[in-house]
């Protein structure tokens, strides 16, 4: 599955559970939000340390940051620890999410139904807040949720 149809799956999923969408992305579509890293980071040219997030959607006073992939791939587990940890894209991100009263930004990974994808994926839970996957047929599997933020209403 490519990683378009797991970001429209996921889209679609999202809008069927209450959440709005604040700003998606499709790879290579040049649609998506960037942001660039806080001033006080490092940063030699326009764009280097820009992230574009696939999915930002809110519900109630909480936000969900995906990084969506057709497989598994550790560099976006790393790069979701970093700007978790870090906080350092903060500004824009605050900037994108203040005339919604966001209490907490949770940052997660989407990737199609695959048992192999999936259980390379469990191994670095530590590094996200939620960990989803999707089917051809559009369904969507919650794996890791540790703050139950797709089961409880915000």
């Amino acid at each position: 599955m490519r990683e378009e149809k797991v970001t429209i799956n996921l889209l679609n999923w999202l809008e069927s559970q209450g959440w709005s969408i604040i700003c998606y992305d499709f790879p290579q579509s040049g649609t998506g939000l960037m942001f660039h890293p806080n001033p006080n980071v490092n940063q030699n040219e326009k764009n280097k340390g820009g992230i574009i997030p696939d999915i930002i959607a809110i519900r109630g006073s909480i936000a969900v940051y995906f990084e969506n992939k057709d497989r598994f791939v550790k560099s976006d587990f790393d790069k979701l620890k970093e700007i978790k940890l870090l906080k350092n894209y903060s500004d824009g991100l605050n900037e994108l999410l203040n005339k919604y009263r966001i209490a907490k930004i949770y940052y997660g990974i989407g990737i199609p139904s695959v048992t192999k994808e999936i259980d390379k994926s469990k191994e670095y839970l530590e590094d996200v807040d939620f960990l989803v996957s999707t089917d051809s047929d559009g369904n969507v599997m919650i794996h890791h949720d540790i703050n139950a933020i797709f089961t409880t209403a915000s």
